[in-house]
């Protein structure tokens, strides 16, 4: 059944187009002037020379609409133009619904497969929706501009109305993935788009054959078999967002990964060096200075070890996160890692007597950059017009927290600058934290408790193969 017909054009013309195109029974009772009629008539009419077959253009986040994509080249009739859409766009989500139209433009017939999404309970049909619908058979990169969107909503303020409670469901489902996942999942997705618009593939709906391909070339790319279970997860995720069915579920596609694994050369992942104490203190001799970068980044340095934080538990610091007395510092994590449920968790840091006490740098650092609320650790910048005066003004202090990427940069930074050799980064502090403490005699359960991880098996991973032999049962008899 057509959902309407369309005319672009002179109605003479379209009549007497459709006239020379349809059988001699639909012929005789085709009423262009009787809208209901026509719509009856042509539904059932068979087409000759058949039809071609567009999937049509939707609006996208920008305002823009995507052009129409041919689905099939000579389709005879209403019910075979349905089925053909059906074949392209395959399961479609709950609340949309897949129609078709006949146009005639300027005298030139087909037919339009189109998708309207169905209004919700209580929802008027004419009501906007926050979110564009999923770009079904849309071009590529219509498909990865939606995703982004899709996968980076805000939560709304709240009005007591069903429409902004039902926009933040979306935006709380978004929650459910952390920020770094997110940002990792559209980089996945737009390699995705790329690589299907490059072999002419459908990105939404993908199917099994193309994702179990893209998963093959990727192998075939030297692509680590955790970076392919990324990817794979990533297009898990956009199926998810658009309610269609997943297809990195089918048979073939696990059984493709599969056999990525058994012929990948099981190497053992490269871990950041870790920075441990010793080499830490030489890292901390180079840093010296009344700067506020310098005191920033060692105050990063210490609290990083003495917390064995992670790069992003760092940068999210407030102060109202932090509590000081005589014995040392109280630190509450609102949201890390391994806490995804957002329970909190305290990490104690008591006050040392040497010049490498962590709780007394970040002292310094809180007086030096005079912050008595917000974000601990921020940017740091002379004004523009400053540079190259002398003497120098106060630097400029952001309000903004430093990202974790910046976090690396400055381990990764004075570790260089001290002559250290290996692969450091923000993490080789907490790494280093816990092969120190493996060092110096603290067990696994201790060490649990200090890193915060979910279970010893992790806590093993983190132990230095010095500590491990240090440690060895048999070192005494041997």
């Amino acid at each position: 059944m057509l959902s309407d017909i369309r005319i672009l054009g002179g109605r003479a013309a379209a009549r007497r187009t459709l006239a020379a195109r349809v059988d001699r029974l639909t012929r005789g009772r085709l009423d262009l002037d009787n809208a209901q009629h026509a719509l009856q008539a042509l539904s059932v009419a068979r087409f000759d020379p058949p039809l071609p077959l567009v999937l049509a253009g939707i609006e996208q986040p920008d305002g823009r609409y995507t052009p129409d994509r041919p689905i099939a080249g000579a389709v005879p009739h209403a019910a075979a133009a349905l089925d053909a859409a059906r074949d392209a766009l395959g399961d479609l989500p709950g609340d949309q619904e897949l129609l078709i139209a006949l146009e005639i433009d300027q005298g030139v017939p087909s037919f339009v497969a189109w998708l309207r999404r169905c209004p919700a309970p209580g929802q008027e049909p004419c009501q906007r929706e926050r979110m564009p619908p999923a770009p079904l058979g849309q071009p590529a990169a219509s498909v990865a501009q939606w995703f982004a969107l899709a996968s980076s909503q805000t939560v709304p303020g709240h009005d007591g109305t069903l429409g902004t409670a039902r926009r933040a469901v979306e935006a709380f489902v978004q929650r459910g993935k952390a920020d770094n996942t997110r940002r990792a999942y559209r980089s996945a997705v737009r390699a995705w788009c790329q690589w299907a618009a490059g072999h002419a593939l459908p990105a939404l709906p993908a199917r099994a054959e193309d994702v179990a391909a893209y998963l093959a070339d990727m192998a075939l790319r030297k692509r680590t078999p955790r970076t392919i279970d990324l990817h794979r997860a990533a297009l898990r995720y956009l199926h998810h967002l658009a309610r269609l069915t997943i297809p990195t579920s089918h048979p073939l596609v696990s059984a493709t990964l599969a056999g990525i694994r058994r012929e990948t050369p099981h190497a053992a992942p490269v871990q950041k060096t870790a920075l441990t104490w010793t080499p830490l203190t030489r890292v901390l001799e180079q840093v010296q200075g009344e700067d506020l970068a310098t005191v920033r980044d060692r105050a990063i340095l210490l609290l990083g070890f003495a917390g064995a934080f992670r790069r992003s538990e760092l940068a999210g610091l407030t102060v109202a996160d932090v509590a000081i007395d005589d014995d040392g510092m109280e630190i509450r994590l609102n949201r890390s890692k391994g806490d995804p449920n957002g329970n909190g968790v305290r990490v104690g840091i008591p006050r040392g007597i040497t010049r490498h006490c962590p709780v007394r740098a970040y002292e310094a650092w809180l007086r030096a950059a005079r912050i008595t609320e917000g974000a601990v650790f921020r940017r740091v910048w002379l004004a523009p017009d400053a540079k190259g005066r002398a003497p120098s003004p106060r630097p400029k202090i952001g309000s903004a927290a430093l990202s974790d990427r910046a976090i690396a940069e400055i381990v990764r930074k004075h570790c260089q600058a001290a002559g250290l050799e290996g692969s450091f980064a923000g993490h080789s502090l907490r790494r280093g934290a816990i092969s120190t403490g493996a060092s110096d005699g603290f067990d696994l359960l201790e060490l649990k408790r200090f890193s915060r991880h979910q279970s010893l098996r992790l806590v093993e991973t983190y132990i230095d193969a010095a500590s491990i032999k240090q440690r060895h049962p048999g070192k005494s008899r041997f």
